[in-house]
């Protein structure tokens, strides 16, 4: 994630997904978020504006403008500069839903340093967790960078992972065929885990869901339907099983 982005509509309907989803798998006894937080890049002033739009995302009925609490916390995180203010902001909202929320590393990430950063999560790893990967721009490209999540950290961390636990992975959508490219993730996600990955999209922004359980995968995708049943900007589950 980029600090420039605190509280858009991406993080909104982020959280408001995690929110749904841990209400769902009541034995999930945490979210465990990992920021992979970026520094700050130059953004137009009309993306950026758009991307804290809340007004207009509730116009346009996008993802997690239905939860009020949650929008008035997004729009209170938009004036945060400071990096732990925004963490301990997520917290609060997500104490008075009753979730328990873990921020693996506040620091910087950064390419140079990502096997420190991976090596500290493996030190107390997380367990029967909602694991929510985070990265910038979303999964490993030919040169990848501070912006990327590699594949051999996401096998180590679903291999890592007990049968209880749930992973999701952010994904930005680039400007190409949107059922293609995300075909083309799910099928690498497959053949590196072995576990077919669920998604959830919104034609901008897709999530990549993991989870080693036959019995808790079956229900995840009924809950992700309901899910996009309330918005009707939102594809579930229509991706990862096509060739």
């Amino acid at each position: 994630m980029n600090r420039m982005f605190f509280g858009d509509t991406r993080d909104l309907f982020k959280f408001d997904l995690v929110r749904h989803i841990m209400k769902a798998f009541p034995d999930l006894l945490n979210f465990t978020f990992v920021p992979m937080l970026t520094e700050e890049v130059s953004a137009t002033g009309t993306r950026k504006t758009r991307a804290k739009d809340l007004g207009l995302a509730q116009k346009k009925g996008r993802a997690g403008t239905q939860n009020v609490d949650l929008m008035e916390t997004m729009g209170r995180l938009q004036e945060i500069d400071d990096d732990l203010e925004y963490f301990h902001g997520v917290r609060s909202y997500f104490k008075k839903e009753h979730i328990i929320v873990d921020v693996l590393h506040r620091d910087t990430f950064s390419h140079e340093h990502r096997v420190n950063y991976f090596n500290k999560m493996f030190e107390n790893f997380p367990v029967n967790s909602l694991i929510f990967l985070d990265p910038d721009t979303g999964l490993e490209v030919k040169n990848p960078t501070r912006r990327h999540l590699l594949f051999d950290e996401v096998k180590k961390i679903f291999d890592r992972m007990d049968h209880q636990s749930v992973l999701i992975i952010y994904q930005h959508l680039p400007r190409v065929t949107r059922a293609g490219y995300i075909q083309k993730r799910c099928r690498e996600l497959a053949a590196l885990t072995h576990s077919q990955p669920e998604t959830i999209t919104d034609n901008e922004i897709v999530f990549f869901i993991l989870i080693k359980n036959p019995q808790l995968k079956t229900r995840l995708c009924a809950v992700l339907g309901d899910y996009a049943d309330r918005y009707n900007t939102l594809i579930s589950c229509d991706y990862g099983e096509k060739p």
